[in-house]
């Protein structure tokens, strides 16, 4: 029974990912904010996925878990369930309502031992405004190079800073330092661990590490916003 659920799932994600016009990746990170969560129910290596996962899938993809996991009946009583709901699903902003006007301020030089980013001295680009950061002040962004926050963070993602939201412990961070009077500012993406009296403790996925970096050449700890926070949900 479990593995016509799972045959049902697989069949109908591809089938509504097709009518959606949407990728397997795209649906993850819209669903759930993670890259590879479609991509392993449909290859097997998630054989029984939450149901809240399998929930959020759905809402993005207009239907219901039931019919989803073959619970429920056809398209078209999915379609009348959904027609007859009271709830009022949002609708985005388009994309060219969306500001471009979040500066990128450097792009990353992937190290455990330096600063994964470093500052080019200047606005290398600008990207869009996000639909819940309209009114937020002082965001920046950063392209994200190098391997050491995978599977998180590949290279080539962009990150959306926010420095007036404080960190707390499990939040992804950028810590910028300025190692001398004559050296670029660098910083340093990583899971915000801990503060000691001597440094900050900050984490990498890949290779699992954890990194001191010293207070003395601590200029700030930027949050890394979640998608969640980008989008208002």
């Amino acid at each position: 029974m479990l593995r016509l659920m799972n045959n049902t799932l697989i069949n109908r994600l591809n089938s509504l990912m097709k009518e959606n016009g949407i990728s397997a990746n795209r649906l993850s990170i819209q669903a759930t904010g993670a890259r590879d969560t479609v991509r392993k129910i449909l290859d097997g290596t998630t054989k029984n996925p939450r149901v809240d996962t399998v929930s959020k899938l759905a809402s993005v993809l207009g239907t219901t878990s039931q019919y989803l996991t073959g619970e429920d009946g056809t398209p078209e009583q999915v379609n009348t369930i959904l027609q007859n709901s009271t709830r009022e699903i949002p609708t985005l902003p388009s994309r060219v309502t969306m500001p471009l006007d979040i500066p990128v301020m450097g792009t990353a030089a992937g190290s455990h031992t330096r600063g994964a980013f470093q500052f080019e001295g200047g606005i290398v680009d600008y990207v869009r405004r996000p639909p819940a950061l309209t009114e937020a002040r002082d965001i920046y962004a950063l392209f994200v190079e190098g391997t050491s926050m995978e599977p998180q963070y590949h290279p080539g993602d962009l990150i959306y800073v926010n420095p007036r939201k404080p960190p707390r412990a499990g939040d992804i961070v950028v810590v910028e330092c300025k190692n001398g009077d004559h050296e670029p500012h660098e910083a340093s993406i990583g899971i915000y661990r801990r503060r000691t009296e001597k440094a900050i403790v900050i984490g990498k996925h890949n290779p699992p590490a954890e990194i001191e970096i010293k207070c003395d050449i601590v200029k700030g700890i930027h949050r890394v916003l979640t998608i969640n926070e980008l989008f208002g949900v």
